[in-house]
């Protein structure tokens, strides 16, 4: 690299920071907002009607003790996932929907796994053991809504990008950007606050296609036999083959 052409880098970078930036803030909500309304959206008479898959002795333990959150231990150890739930729960908590006491993780569910199609598939039950699904109606206030396929820009620490433009400016500034370096640093907290987009059910910028036919992700908190309005075993779900 020439002489002075990394601080033209670290310059260029915060112009195309500040410019993306603005035009994220005028079209954009708040985090807390965006949460807000899509639970607002996604509500009737102020709940959610959701899916999550768990265990059959899981289930048990919730007719047993009435209400269960889960240990932040029981999450997945794989360091990628580590970090994307670190995010989604300090995401949640600026959102608006922090946790009851620390040490926690959040329990997953689909609010809508596909168009016409809310519950899971029998698919997504593969890899547990004597699964059920339980649906649940919880108060909306409780449960934070994201996109299920943005989610995985979090987990492989992808770049959201906000035009085409945004996303060609990016990739040229991530080339010439040094590892450990300034701009390097500046690139990374980029990508991460591009990831709160998975809250923007509604943006278009990245190719997933139109609201309606978004698949949508819940976490909360709390689980309590109170939300479980049924119990579905494998055998009534349908295939998506």
């Amino acid at each position: 690299m020439k002489p002075g052409s990394h601080q033209a880098v670290i310059l260029q970078l915060g112009e195309d920071y500040r410019r993306v930036t603005a035009i994220r803030k005028a079209s954009k909500l708040s985090l807390a907002t965006h949460i807000q309304k899509w639970q607002s959206e996604f509500s009737t008479d102020d709940r959610i009607t959701c899916w999550t898959i768990m265990q059959r002795s899981t289930w048990r333990l919730l007719e047993k003790h009435g209400q269960l959150t889960c240990s932040a231990s029981k999450a997945d150890e794989d360091p990628m996932f580590q970090a994307a739930y670190a995010w989604i729960k300090a995401s949640m908590a600026e959102g608006g929907v922090p946790p009851p006491t620390p040490g926690l993780t959040p329990w997953w569910c689909w609010v809508r796994r596909e168009n016409n199609h809310p519950e899971p598939y029998v698919e997504d039950l593969s890899g547990n053991d004597d699964p059920v699904v339980l649906q649940l109606s919880i108060p909306s206030h409780l449960v934070a809504l994201s996109c299920f396929d943005l989610w995985h820009f979090v987990l492989n620490r992808i770049y959201v990008y906000a035009s085409e433009l945004d996303e060609q400016a990016f990739d040229q500034a991530l080339a010439a950007a040094p590892q450990g370096s300034a701009a390097a640093l500046q690139l990374e907290n980029r990508v991460r606050k591009s990831w709160d987009a998975i809250f923007e059910l509604d943006q278009c910028a990245v190719d997933m296609g139109p609201l309606e036919s978004k698949s949508i992700q819940g976490c909360f908190w709390t689980l309590k036999r109170s939300y479980v309005t049924a119990v579905l075993e494998p055998s009534v779900l349908t295939s998506y083959l």
